[in-house]
């Protein structure tokens, strides 16, 4: 089946990762690092800045299900044009595909966004390595103070984050700025935990943020959408959480149900279970 949109995609890159040659491993990294080159660029000076031959790009993008490497373009040419336009107006391109009423009425909508978040969770609850979690909640029980980051899309999940350990009596701040993000490193030891939350296409100040919460040896926790981050081999614990799409907007619905299990889990460490 060829994915529909960026999100599976990123699933499917990371899936056969592991499989892939050494050049098709370049060009899946490229692919989650640098979708807006990949939107904007021709064949040729894609393949240039990867240090492929274009064939290889073509190549890569028939191994995955498209006709040819101009199909696996489109998704990021969408994102792009999705990311420029407000609400209102994907609303709008979405009626033109489905082209039916019916299927963009209240009670659709709400079945669907329902079922997708279901499927994600579910996804997530089968494939989370509850050991990596459990040190995780370890980390952050015996943390001085805990710093949160996500900024854009994941604001929301860093404001719970800091909302629920707030709530849990421990010393934690949120950090977004940029300003705050070039005096991260005067709070940042050993025994602070760091927590960024990141997803495609990755915010630079979060990126800069993990680095040198990595360079104070802080602990760091990332919630990401794909273990392909290029951020990701400098996270202590790793979550990688596949999100629903729906009528092209990312849920944050598994990432939510992550968040509160690892807070309510640290709440029972306070109470000594």
């Amino acid at each position: 089946m060829i994915p529909s949109n960026i999100n599976e995609l990123n699933q499917l890159l990371q899936e056969s990762y592991p499989s892939l040659s050494k050049k098709m491993k370049l060009i899946a990294f490229y692919i989650v690092d640098q979708p807006q080159n990949l939107a904007i660029n021709t064949l040729a000076v894609i393949a240039d800045d990867i240090g492929v031959y274009p064939s290889t790009l073509v190549r890569f993008a028939k191994h995955f299900g498209f006709s040819g490497f101009a199909q696996l373009q489109s998704l990021f040419k969408v994102r792009i044009a999705q990311s420029t336009i407000n609400y209102q107006q994907r609303i709008t391109d979405v009626k033109k595909i489905t082209g039916s009423e019916s299927d963009t009425d209240s009670s659709n909508i709400f079945y669907d966004v329902t079922r997708r978040n279901v499927e994600a969770t579910q996804l997530l609850a089968e494939n989370i390595d509850i050991d990596l979690m459990e040190e995780s909640v370890l980390a952050l029980c015996g943390a001085t103070e805990v710093i949160i980051c996500g900024t854009n899309r994941a604001q929301p999940v860093a404001n719970y984050f800091y909302y629920m350990l707030n709530n849990l009596g421990m010393r934690c701040r949120i950090v977004n700025d940029p300003s705050e993000v070039d005096n991260l490193s005067n709070w940042l030891d050993k025994q602070t935990v760091f927590i960024a939350i990141t997803y495609n296409p990755y915010n630079e100040n979060t990126t800069q943020a993990v680095k040198i919460a990595k360079q104070s040896n802080s602990k760091v926790i990332l919630l990401t959408d794909t273990e392909l981050n290029p951020i990701a081999h400098l996270a202590d614990y790793l979550f990688s959480i596949h999100e629903a799409e729906i009528h092209t907007f990312r849920s944050l619905g598994a990432t939510m149900c992550l968040v509160q299990a690892i807070c309510i889990s640290i709440g029972y460490h306070q109470q000594g279970n």
